[in-house]
């Protein structure tokens, strides 16, 4: 009775569990599970517009094959994979904008206008960027073969053999590619223009520019520097700062939420044992070399390859110029650090010969058996030496080869294909039958440079590999360190403590490539944004540790005061100081400069030609006390003391000029229009950004 009261006690307990465990069985939890995945999945937002990791991801791979393709590389490093997919995302984002925007307004970009982009009198600018556009002779951009790109993509791929079809498909991609660029270039160019346009300049504004133009003063002046007077001269308090904050507070509007981190990186670098070890190799090394007459053995042995050639003395590095200059053939120069690497030379041998030789080839076609090629190699000779030009002949077997023009070259570039030696021995216009890759060939002495010096050299150059052991000691000390004062308390002052190059403080933003310009570091800034304040990790790169923590989380509508206080207290110190300089300066009843100058322990400075718009004065910087009185000031009239941007100034305008020009109304007015509308143009697509709401989530992923 007792157990079945239990039971009964425990009822609704036991029919919750059930009812949770029928729910179970029955719920797509899988369904469900998909549901908040997706909902997650945003690399980004514009306007409600919600772009994937997947389809940024594919946008991402069309830039590098792009880019890949552009500069003829199988594989990009990892700054410039992080510059496509900056790249790849503003794109998207201006793409997005833009169609929004021009939907509204009813901008569009045309099949025929794009036509004429390509084909009409004036090509898009981006072809000029293109490579597959270029004259190779002049490196400039070629209608010709950008005509040429065109009719190769638009054969018919079923009718060609592979690799061709493949090569056409992949050019094919390209030009979809560069048409979305043109296209956009031109919609952006639309959607600014129709912004500039609308700028109006009133008479009222052309007045104003023409009176501020027409004033060029020369002036002498006397500064009192801020720096001149201690910070502790003058006390801002909270309540001020807070207050100017307040008063700038648009100022600081935040785009994005930011991080504050502190970090340090320390290189990974060998260590007094690591190159001892190599010293140790190397000296080993030139006992090798001193006593063996084939340098080929030795050098073999540490990784280096012997070539038997003769190199021009002019052309060898600074060290081995000087070495061989004096010594005797035999003699060995080092070994000798240079930086990371140890390097050695051993003299081989000397003479005076061509430094480089120009050759034409009649190139045999691949394929063909030994009896045959022989055959047709005796023809050839045959022909050439009954008096036929090489030229023409190979001109005739293969059109348009340049009379089998193969340039100069010098003996490394031919000692890969084994002919570096029979070719420079050979005498200027000598026919040579020749084995290349195991195909016989004619090649013709076309030319050879004046002899030179030449020496042949052995060279061993190893490498310092940073050890094992030299890296687990680095990673144990920073792991001590992490252990020890990975926290917010002691980071800072621990690491400078320690000698780490700390960087303190630094405000990051989630679309930063790198950490300054340490590459490889992106990998911190996403690890900083997917953290909480506190969290401290060390990051291990090939080159270099990377220990950073993240000090706070920079969220909401605006930058707090307190990342911006000190740059306020700075200028409200600024402020204080000018006032009392300048009650100083006029408690002492001054009336020249050379007096204000003896009272400050400066000098009588000028600046010449300045005009109200005038940006950027010699010894000065901007100041724009100088533009106002370059137009308000009259002539030999001092003007007391005045705060400035960097101090207090005193002034006297010892001359001034005005242009007697006309004032032109329409003149006026065409001139700050067209300011104006290249100003705007280059801002209108940024100011619509920020009018619509995007949203970077990348840091998340990436």
């Amino acid at each position: 009775m007792a157990a079945l009261q239990k039971i009964r006690s425990k009822s609704s307990l036991l029919v919750g569990i059930i009812a949770v465990g029928l729910l179970a069985f029955v719920f797509p939890w899988g369904e469900v599970t998909t549901f908040v995945n997706k909902m997650r999945d945003k690399a980004f937002v514009v306007d409600g517009k919600v772009i994937t990791t997947k389809e940024y991801s594919e946008k991402i791979a069309q830039w590098e094959n792009f880019q890949k393709i552009m500069s003829n590389q199988s594989s990009l490093d990892e700054f410039t994979n992080s510059q496509i997919r900056e790249m790849a995302y503003q794109q998207m984002v201006k793409e997005i904008i833009l169609d929004e925007e021009a939907g509204r307004l009813g901008l569009a970009v045309t099949p025929e206008e794009l036509n004429d982009m390509v084909y009409g009198p004036v090509v898009a600018p981006i072809l000029y960027q293109i490579p597959f556009f270029a004259n190779p002779q002049t490196g400039q951009f070629d209608k010709a073969y950008l005509m040429q790109f065109l009719s190769d993509i638009n054969q018919d791929p079923a009718a060609m053999q592979e690799p061709h079809r493949s090569e056409i498909m992949a050019r094919r991609e390209i030009w979809a590619f560069i048409q979305n660029m043109m296209k956009y270039q031109r919609l952006e160019e639309k959607y600014a223009s129709l912004v500039a346009g609308s700028v109006l300049v009133s008479d009222t504004e052309a007045k104003a520019a023409y009176a501020d133009s027409k004033n060029v003063a020369d002036i002498a002046y006397v500064v009192q520097r801020y720096s001149a007077l201690a910070d502790s001269a003058v006390q801002v308090s909270d309540k001020e700062i807070k207050a100017l904050y307040d008063l700038r507070k648009n100022n600081y509007k935040l785009d994005t939420e930011l991080r504050k981190i502190s970090y340090f990186i320390k290189d990974v670098v060998p260590s007094d044992e690591d190159y001892a070890a190599i010293e140790q190799e190397m000296n080993a090394a030139y006992e090798k070399l001193k006593m063996t007459d084939n340098p080929a053995i030795v050098l073999s042995e540490y990784s280096s390859t012997y070539q038997d050639i003769f190199m021009a003395v002019s052309s060898l590095p600074a060290d081995a110029k000087t070495f061989v200059e004096s010594a005797s053939v035999g003699d060995i120069f080092g070994p000798v650090r240079e930086n990371q690497t140890y390097l050695m030379y051993k003299l081989i041998d000397r003479t005076n010969a061509a430094d480089s030789i120009k050759l034409q080839i009649i190139p045999l076609p691949q394929g063909l058996d030994e009896k045959t090629s022989a055959h047709i190699v005796d023809s050839i000779q045959s022909v050439l030496k009954g008096g036929k030009d090489f030229g023409a002949v190979a001109d005739e077997l293969f059109p348009n080869s340049n009379g089998g023009d193969l340039g100069w070259t010098n003996e490394a570039m031919l000692a890969s294909a084994g002919i570096a030696k029979e070719c420079f021995a050979a005498a200027k216009g000598e026919i040579l039958k020749l084995k290349v890759g195991g195909q016989d060939q004619l090649i013709r002495i076309a030319d050879k440079t004046n002899p030179v010096p030449k020496v042949k050299l052995a060279v061993i150059q190893l490498p310092v590999i940073i050890s094992d052991k030299t890296q687990n000691a680095i990673d144990n000390e920073l792991n001590q360190f992490v252990s020890e004062n990975g926290n917010l308390e002691n980071f800072d002052k621990a690491a400078q403590a320690k000698g780490y190059s700390l960087i303190q403080n630094s405000i990051i933003s989630p679309s930063e490539i790198a950490l300054g310009q340490a590459t490889g570091t992106r990998q911190v800034i996403h690890w900083a944004f997917n953290e909480k304040a506190g969290s401290v990790k060390k990051f291990d790169m090939s080159d270099k540790r990377v220990v950073a923590i993240v000090k706070n989380e920079i969220t909401g509508e605006y930058m707090p005061v307190s990342e911006v206080a000190t740059a306020l207290k700075s200028e409200l110190i600024n402020d204080k100081k000018a006032e009392k300089i300048i009650a100083d300066l006029k408690a002492k009843n001054l009336t020249s400069l050379d007096a204000y100058a003896q009272a400050v322990s400066g000098k009588v400075d000028t600046v010449n030609f300045v005009t109200f718009q005038t940006n950027n004065l010699s010894g000065i910087g901007f100041e724009p006390l100088m533009n106002v009185y370059s137009k308000l000031g009259q002539v030999n009239k001092l003007e007391a003391p005045m705060k400035g941007k960097s101090g207090v100034y005193v002034l006297n305008v010892t001359n001034k000029t005005e242009d007697t020009k006309e004032f032109n109304a329409e003149q006026t007015k065409q001139s700050l229009k067209q300011a104006n509308y290249y100003q705007m143009m280059s801002q209108a697509v940024s100011i619509l950004k920020n009018k619509m709401k995007v949203e970077d989530n990348r840091v998340k992923f990436w």
